[in-house]
């Protein structure tokens, strides 16, 4: 099988309980390699298995991955998600950056070439190690 070589993640923050400002919780909506939209059933046995919530009472859950309670455990989660897959980074946008993204880009070649570069990026540096040493063993 190959190897991914990189995962794109579009989030959305949506506030469950508009009477608490402080409620907002983040969902992955989409999820994608670079042939297609992932199978997120890996996704959900990551997030149910190391990541699941006490937040996690919602509709919002059954078609999005989440909640996650901050941004910071979003990227914890997506960079898990890229070392189960062995791919070489992981990008993730917001549904505002993804469709500025959209709205701004000119060519396909140019889109795509955003979709990597633009948004939180994390590089899997296993990897590299392993692709590195695989070529002396």
């Amino acid at each position: 099988m190959k190897d991914t070589e990189y995962i794109v993640g579009v989030y959305n923050a949506i506030n469950e309980n508009p009477e608490n400002l402080g409620s907002t919780a983040y969902y992955l909506i989409y999820l994608l390699d670079e042939k297609s939209l992932l199978d997120k059933s890996l996704a959900h046995k990551i997030y149910n298995n190391h990541f699941k919530s006490d937040l996690d009472n919602s509709e919002f859950s059954k078609n999005m991955i989440g909640p996650f309670e901050s941004t910071v455990v979003l990227n914890q989660f997506a960079f898990k998600l890229c070392e189960e897959l062995n791919a070489e980074k992981v990008s993730l946008l917001s549904v505002q950056e993804y469709n500025s993204l959209l709205e701004g880009t000119l060519s396909a070649s140019d889109f795509y070439r955003d979709l990597l570069l633009k948004g939180n990026v994390m590089e899997n540096i296993e990897r590299k190690k392993k692709g590195f040493l695989s070529r002396f063993f």
